[in-house]
This record gives structure tokens, C-alpha cells and sequence, in this order.
């Protein structure tokens, strides 16, 4: 069974997920690893000129809620999350070596203003959601809040591999300074408040913001649930297990389309796997020769093996 399908759209947005193997925390109390990691967002954002809306860098899992206009949401996901990867075994001398990340990202399709903002507000209270603090004040490592909502841009500075690699080839004394690009992290304003002023939207978004903190802490004390607290998240040990995490297989079920209104979810899910049936009979076409048959939008053609596939001697590959 292979992954489930991840289907680009220039015009929805989607909140995209990547954990790491067995929920190992190597992406705590690190401030190196967190400004290269923003650097990286901010670069590839650019790069693939990509809507952001929210990041979060989670112990043991990447969130991201944004838009992609040019449909290269897995150009921009390939990119990213292999360079935290390659930065996680760079500045964290603990990490014994290995892949990083579990699998592959899981990709859910936000249709509508109100799904992105309510993901967005998932997304930026993870520390509340999972624990870890009562309040975002509290917490003391990244938060994309109040850089969202205040329209705060960040410059970072991140190293061009590439161009360093090159010259060192010829240059074995090439300064690693000469290569380094400034890039700004910017993100974007949630879609139906772009005329508000500056000044109410921040003060609606903080209103908001303290209502769900409230609505957090309240349901995890009915459970019996503390918070783990600041000076217990700044002692916590890089590669640690988490005492509890969201843990999942390759074959788990997951939500393909995340909304507030069940009957959004339901027409999505109608396109999603109508898509998805489309795929499956292109590509079993595709597999057993037809090179020219035709892809649902927003899908990839699957990876053919080297040789012709059975009974299509003398089909040029491409």
C-alpha cells in the first residue's frame, strides 16, 4: 500500500506535519538548530513563493499552515525538511545518525478562510494543546504569534552549501562568510481580514488568542492534565522520548480534509478521492505502458523502474 495521495492546489491551502522517528525530541533547547531552521523557512518561502501563515517547531514535529499559489507544495516540503535534517546532525552532536524524520509529510487540505484560522490557532498553541505550558508567555522557545500578527519580519542568515561546497573545491581556504545569504521570514495575514487596520486585527487575534488559552487549560485540568512548566522544558535533554506523543504508522487513518463545517469536509473529500480514483487508473495505465496518458491536476506521475514495463517493448521512456 503506498502513501496516501497528496494532491497540489494553486488555490487551497493545507497544514502539513512531519515527526520525527519514534517521537525523539531533537528540536529542543537548541538556539542554533532554531535560527538555521527559520533561516531555512524563510529562504524556501521566498523561493517558492509560498503564502505562510504559521510555523511551528515542535520537540519531535514541523507544523506549517500556508498557501501555495504555484502548486509546489512537496518542491517546498522536500527542500525544508531535508535541511533541517542535514542541520539537526550539523548542530546537534547527540544525534547518532540515521534519518530524522519517521516518513514522509502528511499533507491535509484547509478549503476555506475559517479552516486556515483555525489551524492557525492549532498550530500556534501546540505548547498549550500537548502540555507543556499554560500559557505562550510561558514558553520559552520559538512561537509564530505575535511575529503573524504584528507583521513582524525576522532576518536570519543561512549558508549557501551549494555555492560553498563549489569553491571549496578549487579553494580549500574559501571562507564560509563569503557565502552567506541574508533572507527575512515574513508572515502572512490570515485570509478575511485583510482590511481590517493593523490595530484592530492585532487586538481581535489577541482576543482570540487568550479566549482558546483558556478553553486549553480548562479541558486539561477536567482531565486531571498539568503543564510540564518553562524550567522542566529548559532541562529537557536532547533525542529524549516525550512521556506521551502523537504517534502514528504509515497506514494509520488520517483526515484528508481539515474544516469547521461538516459539510465543507464532505464535498472536499468528494473531490479528494475523485481525484484520487482518477490517479489510481492513470497510473495503472502509465505502469503498464501508456506514457502518454493524462494526470489529474495537482497529481505526479508515479516512478517507473529502469526497462520498459511487460508488453511495452520499444516504448521510449521519458
Amino acid at each position: 500500500m503506498g502513501y496516501h495521495n497528496r494532491i497540489e492546489s494553486r488555490r487551497i491551502a493545507s497544514l502539513v506535519t512531519i515527526r520525527s522517528r519514534n517521537a525523539e525530541l531533537w528540536l529542543v533547547n537548541n538556539q542554533r538548530l532554531e535560527e538555521v531552521t527559520l533561516g531555512y523557512v524563510a529562504k524556501y518561502s521566498k523561493r517558492y513563493n509560498v503564502k505562510l501563515y504559521a510555523f511551528a517547531m515542535e520537540g519531535n514535529h514541523l507544523h506549517s499552515v500556508a498557501h501555495y499559489p504555484d502548486a509546489n507544495r512537496a518542491d517546498f516540503s522536500r527542500d525544508l525538511h531535508s535541511s533541517v535534517a542535514r542541520n539537526v546532525q550539523r548542530y546537534t552532536p547527540e544525534f547518532p545518525g540515521g534519518r530524522l524524520w519517521a516518513r514522509r509529510y502528511s499533507g491535509e487540505i484547509l478549503p476555506a478562510p475559517e479552516d486556515i484560522e483555525e489551524y492557525f490557532f492549532y498550530t500556534v498553541l501546540q505548547p498549550i494543546e500537548d502540555g507543556l505550558v499554560a500559557s505562550l508567555k510561558d514558553y520559552p522557545f520559538y512561537n509564530c504569534f505575535h511575529d503573524a500578527i504584528y507583521g513582524i519580519k525576522r532576518q536570519f542568515k543561512v549558508v549557501n552549501w551549494t555555492t560553498f561546497n563549489a569553491a571549496r573545491r578549487y579553494d580549500p581556504y574559501a571562507s564560509i562568510r563569503d557565502h552567506i545569504e541574508y533572507v527575512e521570514l515574513e508572515y502572512a495575514r490570515l485570509p478575511g481580514y485583510e482590511e481590517m487596520s493593523k490595530k484592530e486585527y492585532v487586538k481581535l487575534m489577541l482576543r482570540k488568542l487568550h479566549a482558546r488559552e483558556q478553553e486549553l487549560v480548562a479541558k486539561r485540568l477536567r482531565e486531571g492534565k498539568g503543564f510540564l512548566g518553562r524550567d522542566a522544558l529548559l532541562k529537557m535533554p536532547r533525542g529524549a522520548l516525550p512521556v506521551s506523543s502523537k504517534k502514528s504508522s504509515r497506514y494509520s487513518h488520517r483526515p484528508r480534509v481539515l474544516s469547521v463545517c461538516p459539510i465543507r469536509r464532505q464535498q472536499y473529500l468528494s473531490w479528494y478521492f475523485t481525484v484520487c480514483g482518477d490517479y489510481k487508473q492513470a497510473s495503472r495505465s502509465y505502469r503498464s505502458g501508456n506514457l502518454t496518458v493524462a494526470f489529474p491536476a495537482g497529481t505526479y506521475r508515479p516512478y517507473l523502474k529502469t526497462g520498459p514495463p511487460e508488453g511495452s517493448e520499444g516504448v521510449p521512456f521519458i
